[in-house]
């Protein structure tokens, strides 16, 4: 027979059981009602809800009693006889399931879209299923902005992809049209100069032989015909300039900008000398360039220089200052200047501000000039007001 000491010990540890228990239950039910997902107790044999947290309330709109003792299929977000017992039959097979973006309508008619997980377990022999409904609506809609605007950036990349292929194709067409047209207006022009010579040849013999024996029209006529050849032959022979800059063009090498403009004022020499000029410049760098072409183009912008002078003598400076990579070169004068709405028109080829009896020229050669820079990877821009003188400039990247 037990004694009274070990009746009271069994006693007290069933106690202290007992409460263990009930502190168990009692926290468990806390969180059961304060969590912030949907809670739903199903028994796994018959699809009833046991249990439903309050919040199921928070988020589909109906209340613990609406659920419960209810089939899963019968209750209103779960509705629809076939699929949810479909589901609930693959909740019975699996301890485990989890859905994202399970859609659902709540009381009031909205759609909402839920994360599911379902755990199965026994208590006392029973099998119950837990189920944890998360409302992931907004998390399934930013996901869907951001797929559909990753979907939008990848059909951007790939039609400026496609663009791009397309402006290259474009580029080498045009490359390989400009390069044809350089060639035939080469080959045109340079065939162009044996008849050209021809017909001055004679119209200068007619002028030199009958000059003056025959009537004032025909002398005039001649005139007309010999001052027209002469400006045919300057044409052809500037033409001829402007194509051999891709034609007859020579591989960039170290140049020295000193030795360009020396040789460059050489050719000039005869000019500057009967214009009086002054011509100054910076010390100059060595570049990566065509000297022949890096010549023509000072010669072209000194010669410009001392054709636009006004009645002072021409003062011109050659610049060059290292900026941003590059070197920018400056011819500026103080000349007869022009007005802003000349600075682009100025590059164009043939393109002239004064007639010929103001100044002879084809209009040629600042697009000469331009070309040249362009072929260099640099850009030319003139700067100017009427009567003050006019600056063109120009840059060169910098030798590497």
């Amino acid at each position: 027979m037990p004694n009274t000491t070990e009746i009271d010990l069994n006693f007290t540890g069933e106690q202290r059981a007992v409460e263990t228990l009930r502190l168990s239950d009692a926290r468990y039910r806390r969180l059961f009602e304060t969590a912030q997902d949907g809670i739903l107790i199903l028994d796994a044999d018959t699809g009833q809800v046991v249990d439903a947290n309050p919040f199921m309330k928070d988020l589909l709109g109906y209340s613990q009693e609406e659920f419960l003792g209810r089939k899963l299929w019968e209750i209103g977000p779960f509705k629809g006889e076939d699929a949810s017992k479909s589901a609930f039959a693959e909740l019975q097979r699996n301890d485990r399931l989890h859905y994202e973006g399970l859609p659902l309508e709540t009381k009031d008619g909205r759609r909402v879209e839920v994360e599911f997980i379902s755990n199965a377990y026994l208590v006392d022999a029973t099998r119950l299923i837990h189920c944890n409904i998360r409302d992931i609506t907004e998390r399934m809609r930013v996901n869907q902005a951001l797929e559909a605007a990753n979907k939008e950036m990848a059909f951007q990349i790939e039609e400026k992809g496609k663009r791009a292929d397309e402006l290259a194709m474009i580029n080498a067409e045009l490359a390989r049209s400009n390069a044809e047209l350089e060639q035939f207006a080469y080959v045109a022009t340079h065939d162009l100069q044996e008849p050209l010579r021809a017909v001055a040849s004679c119209v200068q013999l007619l002028q030199k032989r009958y000059e003056g024996q025959l009537d004032a029209r025909a002398d005039e006529f001649i005139t007309h015909a010999v001052d027209g050849t002469k400006r045919m032959q300057t044409l052809i022979n500037d033409l001829l300039a402007y194509s051999r800059i891709s034609t007859h063009a020579q591989v960039f090498a170290s140049t020295n900008c000193e030795l360009v403009l020396r040789e460059a004022l050489a050719n000039l020499m005869v000019a500057i000398a009967e214009s009086g000029a002054q011509v100054t410049h910076d010390t100059l760098p060595t570049v990566n360039g065509d000297a022949t072409q890096l010549t023509q183009l000072l010669q072209n912008l000194i010669g410009n220089a001392l054709k636009f002078r006004g009645d002072r003598p021409p003062k011109i400076h050659v610049g060059a200052v290292r900026k941003h990579g590059e070197w920018r070169f400056s011819v500026a004068d103080n000349g007869i200047g022009m007005e802003p709405q000349y600075f682009e028109r100025v590059f164009l080829v043939f393109q002239r501000l004064h007639t010929r009896k103001e100044y002879q020229g084809t209009g040629i050669g600042l697009a000469i000039c331009k070309k040249v820079v362009e072929r260099h990877g640099g850009r030319i821009w003139a700067e100017s007001e009427p009567g003050l003188g006019a600056t063109f400039c120009f840059t060169i990247p910098e030798r590497k």
